[in-house]
């Protein structure tokens, strides 16, 4: 059996052992996060752009932590920077899973 066919399987045994539709979605989600996170961080590491961008922000955030800025200042910008993270998070989330459903669409009109 392929290591997919495998997985799709185990997808689909613990789905039918849970009894609500909140449940299913649940596992369905972690499901293709594990397999968007694999995915993406190869694509991520091959991504000049994205390597560029990532050391400058390596570099903004190193002069961040050198200055001299009070608690209160640290903690706001730490409470910002804490929040785009899981909106980006969330929406690289979702457009993975909108990249998954246009694909299944594409394909299925294809077999039309």
């Amino acid at each position: 059996m392929i290591p997919q066919a495998k997985h799709t399987q185990e997808l689909f045994s613990i789905i039918i052992q849970h009894n609500s539709v909140q449940e299913i979605r649940e596992t369905i989600k972690l499901f293709m996060d594990s397999m968007k996170d694999t995915t993406l961080n190869t694509l991520l590491m091959k991504d000049s752009d994205y390597q560029t961008c990532q050391q400058e922000y390596l570099r903004a955030y190193e002069c961040y932590q050198n200055d001299d800025f009070s608690t209160a200042q640290r903690d706001t910008v730490d409470s910002m920077l804490a929040q785009i993270d899981e909106c980006h998070l969330a929406y690289a989330t979702n457009a993975y899973f909108a990249g998954l459903i246009d694909s299944y669409r594409i394909i299925k009109s294809m077999e039309s």
